[in-house]
């Protein structure tokens, strides 16, 4: 292809950023296939690459994309979007030679992606007062604090990074799934029976913070609990969205099946953190890693990939191949204390699910790279766009 062609690529941050995430989903477990001894530490780097290269790069290309509709002004420029991926390369590089590097560069090279994204939105949430969005730029500020630990050899990230993005999953998904199906709905006359009630999302989050403060003042049940109650409001809140009217519309059902795997996480989490014997909090974690996370990534990513008919997306069964093999990934994952004597290894196994729903992906989504940018980039409805987008 023509590189005047590919020059597309930077004309919206969630083509460039989209594509690395689904790339480092697709690489960072190959680590376990090198020879032993060769390579970084393969549990902390799996575990960090996954959490800030592969989620990282999704969390930034959203909040980038989502950004002008908060502002109501123009698209990012080409000229953020490089430096963003650029950035965002240098922290994998950063990473991987950081023990031969002084801790001041490492430590610099592996942050200063989240720095810059998180910079990008304050100044666009400041200078468009739109004060409701100051979460976005804390949150990427966050963890581009929590990346760091991987310098002092620290695992306790490990927990805590998974729940800033839980939260970010509640804030983003809990506006965004409810705000699409009642588009959806309004062609059917239903939209009326969608009840979003963000008083859910408010209180899971209370819950996941009041979780992070018993956490730090080592107390596991009261932390548990605090999580149990979080699961519980977003169930609470799902039973408003009208799930299975949307039954009609893949696009729409994936994106309810992905969110619904945050309450499944926190309430996972929250009985393991409680009964450690009954379930590992290792185990549990992974329905927040490769199942809320994963999940929730891949169906806003691939809104960004399908192609459009008559104000509708349209879920290609590559796509749709890829999002049930994520699904089984962290269904087999969850479950391998359980199958572990069995005929298949489920470690192997969930790895080769997901390993090859990124390579999915990653087919699907390369199409869209090129060519004019299609606007709303989440939404096929443009009439819709100022309630879509602008709840994302």
């Amino acid at each position: 292809m023509a590189p005047k062609a590919w020059a597309a690529i930077w004309e919206a941050p969630h083509r460039p950023l989209f594509f690395l995430a689904g790339l480092w989903a697709l690489v960072a477990p190959a680590v376990w296939f090198l020879p032993e001894g060769m390579g970084p530490g393969k549990i902390a780097w799996h575990r960090h690459e996954l959490l800030f290269g592969m989620a990282g790069a999704a969390a930034g290309g959203y909040l980038l994309t989502a950004l002008p509709a908060w502002t109501k002004k123009g698209p990012v420029s080409p000229d953020v979007t490089m430096f963003a991926t650029a950035l965002w390369c240098l922290a994998r590089l950063t990473t991987a030679i950081s023990t031969r590097l002084p801790l001041a560069a490492a430590a610099i090279g592996m942050s200063a992606y989240f720095v810059f994204i998180a910079v990008v939105l304050a100044h666009g949430v400041a200078s468009s007062r739109a004060g409701r969005r100051l979460w976005a730029p804390l949150a990427m500020a966050l963890i581009g604090m929590l990346s760091l630990s991987w310098l002092r050899g620290e695992t306790g990230y490990a927990d805590e990074a998974p729940r800033v993005f839980l939260v970010l999953i509640t804030l983003i998904g809990g506006r965004a799934v409810p705000a699409f199906t009642r588009s959806w709905l309004e062609r059917t006359g239903d939209a009326d029976f969608v009840r979003d009630r963000p008083g859910f999302s408010y209180l899971a989050i209370a819950g996941m913070v009041a979780a992070a403060w018993f956490n730090a003042s080592e107390q596991s049940n009261a932390e548990g609990l605090a999580l149990v109650v979080s699961g519980l409001a977003l169930v609470l809140q799902l039973r408003g969205w009208q799930c299975l009217r949307a039954h009609r519309y893949p696009a729409l059902v994936i994106l309810h099946l992905a969110y619904f795997w945050t309450p499944a996480a926190l309430l996972l989490i929250g009985f393991a953190t409680m009964s450690p014997d009954h379930l590992s909090p290792a185990t549990a974690v992974h329905a927040a890693t490769m199942g809320a996370m994963g999940t929730m990534m891949a169906a806003l990513m691939m809104r960004a990939a399908m192609a459009r008919d008559e104000g509708l997306l349209v879920l290609g069964r590559i796509m749709a191949c890829a999002f049930a093999l994520i699904c089984l990934a962290a269904m087999i994952r969850i479950l391998a204390e359980w199958l572990a004597n069995t005929y298949f290894d489920p470690i192997v196994a969930a790895a080769t699910c997901w390993m090859s729903a990124w390579a999915l992906f990653l087919i699907a989504y390369i199409p869209a790279l090129r060519g004019p940018v299609p606007r709303p980039v989440l939404s096929a409805d443009r009439a819709r766009l100022a309630l879509n987008e602008h709840k994302l």
